[in-house]
Formats: structure tokens, C-alpha cells, sequence
């Protein structure tokens, strides 16, 4: 029974085959945290700076003169 397990821990670890695809995961799950992190710290930055624009294009704004003249 020992050497049978033997075997088996020894056939799995010298196995290769799926490596690439779990490469792919690790460095997909990696990249997609990175990015969360990326944008909850950027977050208030572009909150901020939208609701700038927007301040500053609604007091530019001037009302049209009745009648179209």
C-alpha cells in the first residue's frame, strides 16, 4: 500500500500536463486583483474630477434667448 501511494505522489508531481493552464489562472486571477485594487484606490479621483467637469459646464452654460433671436 506505501509504495502504491509512493507511486501515485511520484506520477502527480512528475505529470506536467495542465501547468500551462494553471499558469494562465494564477497570472489571470493576479492581474484581475490588481485592477480592483487599481481602480477602488482611483476611485475618488475620477468621482472628483466628473463632478468638476460637470460643475464647470453647468456654469458656463447660458440660457438661450426666448423666441430663437
Amino acid at each position: 500500500m506505501k509504495s502504491h501511494l509512493f507511486r501515485l505522489v511520484r506520477a502527480l508531481v512528475a505529470d506536467d500536463r495542465g501547468q500551462d493552464l494553471v499558469e494562465y489562472a494564477l497570472l489571470g486571477t493576479f492581474v484581475g486583483l490588481i485592477g480592483v485594487a487599481a481602480f477602488t484606490s482611483l476611485e475618488s479621483a475620477i468621482q472628483n474630477t466628473y463632478a468638476a467637469w460637470n460643475t464647470n459646464n453647468n456654469s458656463n452654460w447660458q440660457m438661450p434667448a426666448p423666441g430663437g433671436s
